[in-house]
């Protein structure tokens, strides 16, 4: 639902079960920076060029050929990333993220980091969006609900129950029991 051209503002792009939490676990590990793709041959490309560059990625759930690991944290969370750039693409999380036209406006967010990111936007001056990612222009539950952990960050007002109620609509949405299917809860 991104206007084109997108808005002179900020943007949380939200794609909790892929790209989001990924890139923030990446960066954890040490990656020296993580730059999605929408493109998984754009990626590929990025991944000859720096000779110890990580691939992460997936499509429609499956692993893409030439990729490291699939993007789940518990997929690379053994892997040496320290000082690593890594290329990330993924079916939709990736292709929100680029359709962003000003990259200094753009947070990645997740429910592993709303509470940054919501802070974050409250010290800016400008307006900002929060962009659930869904699937294939459709909403998706698992986004919606990291999207509005944010928002309620950035309202102050995150009770017990609506914490609850947020981890519960991620744990049986359908994208989580699709991907337990797959065997790719980790």
């Amino acid at each position: 639902g991104l206007r084109e051209p997108t808005p002179d503002a900020d943007f949380a792009v939200v794609d909790v079960l892929a790209p989001s939490t990924s890139i923030v676990a990446l960066l954890d590990q040490g990656a020296r920076y993580v730059r999605p793709f929408a493109d998984a041959d754009a990626a590929r490309t990025f991944g000859r060029e720096p000779d110890d560059a990580v691939l992460v990625g997936e499509s429609h759930g499956a692993p893409l050929s030439g990729f490291d690991f699939l993007p789940l944290p518990g997929r690379f969370q053994q892997a040496d990333l320290q000082d690593r750039p890594v290329g990330i693409r993924t079916t939709n999380g990736t292709r929100a993220v680029r359709r962003i036209e000003d990259p200094s406006g753009l947070f990645v967010g997740s429910t592993v980091n709303a509470g940054a990111v919501a802070d974050r936007l409250a010290r800016r001056e400008r307006d900002s969006y929060v962009v659930a990612a869904g699937q294939r222009g459709v909403p998706s539950q698992e986004d919606s609900a990291g999207a509005g952990l944010i928002e309620a960050h950035c309202r102050g007002s995150l009770d017990r129950s609506e914490r609850e109620s947020i981890r519960t609509q991620i744990a049986e949405c359908p994208t989580t029991q699709w991907l337990r299917g797959l065997g790719l809860d980790s």
